[in-house]
């Protein structure tokens, strides 16, 4: 039967626990001295060990091969195979998330005064311990106050901050950090030796960087990989996340970075063509933007961002030419297209139109003496009913972007005046179009004028 390399490479004991070596130390310490704490509290967030170290305390407080408890469990016996299979008796694993109730944690208090069945401690492990409920936390609590006698209970939480502070004062805490990119590559080097796995150390690095500290989504990724056939690249692992390769990302930077609207909508365009969603190549980006802030303020630290060595250079050259307001203000405004992006029925035009927009941002626009326009003419309530009239003559994708973009700024002797947000979406106004709408709505024959 087929097991996932999550599982298949599950550390057995402390000392194969990645990426944890304080906590392993401090745990293996107190099982060799007997000073076994009453609860334990593991926080930190997923992938990191958790839940392993709650199966590895059980296993070294209860494994057969030795008259006491041992730092050294020897996963053999039957009390450790029970435990790594999860057919214990005395080792009872409980999610909280579901079993939230005051009722499921009543039941847990009632079987705790009985002595254990096959093993010297019962252990009780409740992971994802902030998703119960305010009375069930409570429920427990008084447990923890006075715990039985052989009863060990190990708490495990994503979200330390949810559980309540009586509860953290009576359990020995151990935060769990995210797993190193060095100790996870190693790892993950590992196992691919051992599965026979062609994967490039840049692909191999990709996937930790990917992974953001969370060891079981590197071994789930790396699973996946290992069913393409040949030598796996970093072109395959970004195919296979679903995400936009990075190389992709810096041309469309560097085209926002000269100023080349062509060559942004070229490559949006193709990526789509490649079947990206549009609301993916926004977001995507969106994170780029936060690896160039990174590059421009933090230039040694590379392995905070997910990408190549060589990518990181790149990103680092670019940075080094635009200011940090730059960097923030086009971050925040493709933050911001993200749920224009999301809820239109057309995503395509509008990550388009953000594209467009996105080479303005940041930069200091003037507006020439000459093209200059008195907004006088229409009040403003008046103004907003013509122009809300007018919209409603165009199609919808261009109704949309003007309703965003655009906007009447003047009416008078026989020119409207339209304030567009860039230079370069002048050229996706269909004029003609606009001018028959606003001569229909005014009743005379109005002439357009498009300013930014």
């Amino acid at each position: 039967m087929y097991v996932p390399f999550h599982q298949k490479y599950r550390p057995q004991t402390f000392a194969e626990l990645v990426g944890q070596d304080a906590i392993a130390t401090t745990l293996t310490n107190a099982i060799t001295s007997q000073q076994i704490a009453p609860a334990y509290l593991f926080a930190g967030s997923r992938g990191t060990g958790k839940t392993s170290s709650a199966r590895i305390l059980a296993k070294s407080l209860n494994c057969l091969s030795s008259n006491k408890p041992t730092a050294t469990p020897c996963g053999k016996c039957e009390v450790c195979r029970a435990i790594t299979s999860g057919n214990s008796l005395d080792v009872i694993e409980i999610d909280a998330a579901s079993h939230t109730g005051v009722e499921n944690i009543r039941e847990i208090i009632d079987r705790a005064q009985f002595a254990p069945v096959q093993c010297r401690y019962k252990v009780y492990a409740i992971d994802e311990v902030h998703g119960l409920s305010s009375a069930a936390m409570n429920a427990l609590l008084k447990t923890l106050e006075e715990p039985p006698k052989q009863v060990v209970f190990v708490l495990a939480t994503t979200d330390p901050q949810r559980v309540l502070s009586t509860i953290i004062s009576r359990c020995q805490r151990f935060d769990f950090r995210r797993i190193a990119l060095d100790e996870m590559v190693k790892h993950l080097r590992q196992i691919a030796t051992l599965e026979n796995i062609n994967i490039t150390d840049a692909a191999l690095t990709l996937v930790s960087q990917i992974a953001r500290g969370g060891l079981r989504d590197a071994e789930s990724l790396l699973d996946q990989l290992s069913l393409l056939s040949g030598e796996i690249t970093v072109e395959q692992v970004w195919d296979l996340v679903g995400a936009v390769p990075e190389r992709d990302l810096m041309e469309m930077l560097d085209a926002v970075a000269g100023n080349h609207p062509e060559t942004l909508i070229d490559r949006t365009r193709q990526l789509m063509e490649r079947g990206r969603e549009p609301l993916t190549i926004l977001q995507d980006l969106t994170g780029f933007y936060r690896d160039l802030l990174i590059a421009k303020t933090a230039p040694s630290r590379s392995d905070l961002v997910a990408c190549t060595s060589t990518t990181w250079q790149q990103l680092c050259e670019v940075a080094s030419r635009w200011d940090v307001d730059k960097i923030l203000a086009g971050q925040d405004y493709l933050r911001a297209s993200e749920a224009q992006v999301k809820n239109t029925n057309v995503p395509h035009l509008w990550l388009e139109v953000t594209m467009i927009v996105l080479l303005s941002v940041g930069n200091k626009l003037t507006v020439n003496n000459t093209t200059a326009v008195k907004v006088s003419s229409p009040t403003r309530s008046a103004s907003s009913d013509v122009w809300e009239k007018t919209l409603k003559q165009l199609p919808l994708s261009t109704k949309t972007l003007l309703q965003q973009h655009g906007k009447l700024v003047a009416l008078e002797s026989g020119t409207a005046t339209v304030k567009v947000s860039s230079e370069a979406l002048k050229n996706k106004v269909p004029i003609e179009h606009l001018e028959m709408a606003l001569s229909k709505t005014v009743g005379t024959k109005t002439t357009l004028q498009l300013i930014c």
